[in-house]
């Protein structure tokens, strides 16, 4: 299921890609019915403005259906099937192309987006953070107990190419100095390569520590690993085709869980006022 969701997302994305780009040419060259055309592109640039929106206007969380994104994908469906009842052959079968494009829309929103079961024992409030190795970007080993002498927050993020686990992260840095305040410390972690961990971290101008976890062995000690999570083709850009599920884990000053999220949606992810609300509640941690 999870190698068909990989390509799944990757072909949907390239088709909405090519299809807008096809419906614009064809509008551009006016060909009739310009209504089917209108209609096919609108039904591609619904879930394409979708993602552009998550790319260039970093996000960390959308609502579970965003409706608005839809709504431009429905009505160039309908477009399409009032130019082929108006038509008939001369449109040919541009309204069953916008169909498909609003079921993968609706697959991506209620199938692809979607983890279901998760809820790793591992994580559960009130036990202790199993212990694990991680990489530092120099390279040098990490335990998890080094974990204790202070409270923690762990991010485990998918990687770079992820916009909601990179928007999630600047929103982290962005709340760095109240964490701070608080006793907190910021551990970023991902399967990606340490070169790409590098890159991300280049871009923020806090000491939020980020670390590597070298083929997802903390991720599958934690229960939280994601098989063929990565999005089919990326791995020619050298990630790996398995990557971890999104999680926080909020951890006291002796190591025990007080606080994780397994969001079942990759596009909804928990605001850092919600664990700072829980810090200071619980303050002192130590």
């Amino acid at each position: 299921m999870n190698l068909l969701k990989s390509v799944f997302i990757s072909a949907f994305m390239t088709w909405i890609v090519l299809l807008s780009l096809y419906g614009f040419w064809q509008l551009i060259e006016a060909t009739p019915p310009t209504l089917a055309w209108t209609g096919l592109t609108l039904s591609a640039l619904g879930p394409l403005l979708f993602f552009l929106k998550a790319f260039l206007f970093r996000s960390p969380r959308t609502p579970r259906h965003p409706l608005g994104f839809s709504i431009i994908c429905g009505l160039g469906l309908v477009m399409t099937m009032a130019a082929s009842f108006r038509y008939g052959p001369a449109a040919g079968a541009i309204h069953v192309w916008a169909g498909g494009t609003l079921l993968g829309w609706l697959a991506y929103l209620r199938w692809y987006s979607v983890f279901r079961g998760r809820d790793s024992a591992a994580l559960r409030p009130g036990s202790r953070l199993p212990e694990f190795e991680l990489e530092s970007l120099h390279g040098e080993l990490v335990s998890s107990a080094s974990f204790s002498t202070a409270p923690h927050l762990l991010l485990f993020y998918r990687g770079n190419w992820c916009p909601f686990c990179t928007a999630q992260i600047e929103e982290l840095a962005a709340a760095y100095q109240r964490l701070e305040k608080l006793g907190l410390k910021v551990i970023l972690i991902s399967p990606q390569s340490i070169g790409k961990a590098q890159s991300l971290a280049s871009r923020f101008n806090v000491p939020m520590v980020f670390m590597r976890d070298r083929d997802n062995n903390a991720a599958k000690r934690l229960g939280i690993q994601h098989k063929w999570g990565t999005p089919m083709g990326l791995q020619a850009l050298s990630y790996s085709s398995d990557t971890v599920l999104p999680t926080i884990i909020l951890t006291d000053a002796k190591g025990n869980i007080l606080y994780s999220v397994q969001t079942d949606n990759y596009r909804v992810r928990p605001d850092p006022k919600s664990f700072e609300a829980l810090l200071q509640a619980k303050s002192p941690l130590g």
